[in-house]
């Protein structure tokens, strides 16, 4: 992924997290007007909507950064892990690319 593709990626993650922060926004006043219990669970659902956006989008990320660095993304998983997947994260800033590593 280059870095256009990259920057209208990210560009698209930005804007559909306030699109959907906004329907988030739309579902509590919803919400609050109406007292029947199915709408209220399924507004009250809306709120994982911008939070799955967020781990998706960081999921993609981490498994580039994986390939880049020549190993398996599906250890792109790891970012579930609290603790463990913070620390790889970060484990994940300093080793080179397989380009620059090959140079």
């Amino acid at each position: 992924m280059g870095r256009t593709a990259y920057t209208i990626f990210t560009v698209l993650f930005i804007v559909t997290f306030f699109f959907l922060s906004a329907i988030v926004k739309a579902g509590d006043e919803i919400a609050a007007e109406t007292y029947e219990a199915g709408v209220h669970t399924v507004c009250s659902m809306l709120h994982f909507l911008p939070l799955i956006t967020v781990i998706l989008f960081s999921y993609f990320c981490m498994a580039r950064r994986l390939r880049d660095c020549g190993k398996n993304s599906y250890y792109a998983w790891f970012i579930m892990i609290p603790i463990f997947g913070m620390g790889y994260v970060f484990y994940l800033c300093f080793p080179e690319s397989k380009a620059t590593a090959q140079n």
